[in-house]
């Protein structure tokens, strides 16, 4: 997955739709740092589930606000008053056979709820997590470091960057891991758990499909599931030896640092 088909194209008209329903499913990918947020959200739009991507970041609110209002002056700070006009222009325009989907880090809760809506019985939610949180710190500091989020070379814009990997760096890179999770368990322990799959990454990265039909079908029967795969995101080779580095020097520090860290491997059940 390269940042022009990950982003720009996602932000075209290309991907605009008009009104496909009133009153759409409300699917949210709740995630924490490098679980394959951005694989899910690419099965789920081959399957026809929405058009998900990472539409309360600021990189997506900002420049699709610009384009559907004609306002070239809207910036971060206008966001927050925009958010309900914001999540009319979501719901209308990104909906695909009456679901709306979206990913969704813990941090961009408020604003997303603000723009589609609290909680209620058209609301579903996916929460991905990594049993392996050694290897999900490594990628994680590998990518504050690297800039880059993919193969192929793009930076993020956005993503506040290391210019070392410190003891520091590790320790609050493993507390942002571990507040996330925290955070969001909190919150969907208070959602009618019929409407949240925990999906381990581990699991779904065996087999994406599989793993997305299997929720997908519980939640919206009466949808045509049984579409042959694309070809399916890796692990990113780009900062191998960026991770190699990293695990090396820092290894014993962030184990040491995840037995103290109030959240652990993920023993939660997980979609098939």
């Amino acid at each position: 997955m390269h940042f022009e088909e990950a982003y720009s194209r996602l932000l075209s008209t290309a991907f605009d739709r008009h009104g496909s329903s009133s009153n759409p499913a409300r699917v949210l990918i709740c995630t924490t740092p490098r679980t394959a947020g951005h694989t899910y959200c690419m099965v789920m739009r081959h399957l026809g589930l929405g058009l998900p991507t990472e539409y309360f970041q600021w990189q997506f609110a900002v420049p699709l606000m610009r384009r559907w209002t004609d306002d070239d002056t809207i910036d971060v700070l206008a966001l927050d008053r925009l958010a309900a006009s914001y999540g009319r222009q979501l719901l209308d325009k990104r909906s695909v056979n009456g679901v709306f989907a979206a990913k969704l880090f813990v941090g961009n809760l408020n604003f997303a709820r603000r723009a589609v809506g609290d909680d209620d019985a058209n609301s579903f939610y996916v929460f991905l997590s990594r049993r392996n949180k050694f290897d999900q710190t490594v990628s994680l500091l590998s990518l504050l470091y690297t800039g880059q989020p993919f193969d192929g070379g793009e930076t993020l814009p956005g993503i506040p960057a290391l210019k070392t990997i410190s003891q520091k760096a590790v320790l609050d890179t493993v507390r942002h891991i571990a507040d996330c999770e925290v955070r969001w368990r909190s919150y969907l322990s208070r959602i009618d758990a019929a409407r949240i799959v925990h999906v381990a990454y581990e699991d779904f990265v065996a087999s994406p499909y599989d793993n997305v039909r299997a929720t997908m079908r519980n939640w919206f029967p009466a949808h045509d599931l049984d579409i042959a795969p694309v070809a399916e995101s890796r692990r990113y080779g780009n900062d191998a030896a960026v991770k190699t580095i990293i695990a090396r020097q820092f290894g014993g520090l962030i184990r040491e640092l995840w037995r103290d860290m109030p959240v652990g491997a993920d023993q939660s059940p997980s979609a098939p």
